[in-house]
C-alpha cells in the first residue's frame, strides 16, 4: 500500500477536526460523542482514532487550532508600530473577530464553536494550560497598543495600560459571546458607542 503525504494526511486530520466543529454547533458539547464524530468525517473508525485518541483530544485540537487561527488574524492589528484611535480600532478587532466567525464550511460558525470550547477549557487542565497564554498575549499586545496612545499623546498619560487592555479584552471575548447568547452583536454599535462615551468624558473634563 502506497504512503499516505503530508497533505493527504493533514487534509483527513482537518476532515476530523471540522466534523468536531459541526458536531459542536449542532448538537453542544455534552451531547458529542466519538461515535458522533466519526459518522460526520466520513472516515473508518480505525482512521480517525489513527489520528486522535478520543473526543477530548479531538474538541482541544479544535479549540487550541481555533484559537491561534483567530490569534493569527488579529496579530496585525495588534502589532501596528502606529495604532489608530481606539473606535478604529475596535472596528479593526471586532470586525476581524465576526469575519472570522463568518468564513463558513459546511454552515459551521467557529465563533459559535468557540464557546462551547470555553466551557470545555474550564474543565480540562490540559486544555485551559494550552490556550490561557493566548488570551494573556492578547491583553499584552493590547497594553501595547496603549502605550503607544500615550507616547504619541492620544491617550491619557495616567490611565493604567494593563487595566485599559483588560477592558478592551472584555469587549473582544464579550463581543463572541454577545453574538452567541443574543443571537447578533453589531461590530457598527459598539464602534458608535465609544465614540459617544468618548465624547462624553471629553464634554465632562
Amino acid at each position: 500500500m502506497p504512503r499516505i503525504t503530508d497533505e493527504r494526511r493533514e487534509a483527513r486530520r482537518e476532515q476530523i477536526l471540522e466534523a468536531a466543529r459541526a458536531c459542536l454547533q449542532e448538537h453542544g458539547l455534552e451531547a458529542v460523542s466519538m461515535e458522533m464524530i466519526i459518522a460526520r468525517s466520513g472516515l473508518s473508525t480505525g482512521a480517525v482514532y489513527g489520528y486522535f485518541k478520543g473526543k477530548d483530544q479531538i474538541i482541544n485540537a479544535v479549540v487550541t487550532e481555533g484559537t491561534a487561527a483567530l490569534g493569527r488574524e488579529l496579530l496585525p492589528i495588534l502589532r501596528n508600530p502606529q495604532p489608530p484611535p481606539l473606535p478604529e480600532l475596535t472596528e479593526q478587532l471586532l470586525g476581524t473577530i465576526a469575519s472570522f466567525g463568518q468564513h463558513k464550511r459546511d454552515g459551521i460558525d467557529r465563533l459559535l464553536v468557540s464557546i462551547h470550547g470555553w466551557s470545555h477549557s474550564q474543565t480540562d487542565p490540559e486544555l485551559k494550560t494550552a490556550t490561557r497564554p493566548a488570551y494573556r498575549r492578547l491583553r499584552e499586545l493590547l497594553a501595547e497598543t496603549v502605550r503607544g496612545w500615550q507616547a504619541a499623546g492620544t491617550f491619557d498619560a495616567g490611565a493604567d495600560p494593563g487595566a485599559v487592555a483588560e477592558l478592551l479584552t472584555s469587549v473582544c471575548l464579550g463581543f463572541v459571546a454577545q453574538r452567541a447568547l443574543a443571537g447578533d452583536a453589531d461590530v457598527q454599535a459598539h464602534v458608535a458607542a465609544l465614540e459617544a462615551l468618548s465624547r462624553g468624558s471629553h464634554a465632562r473634563s
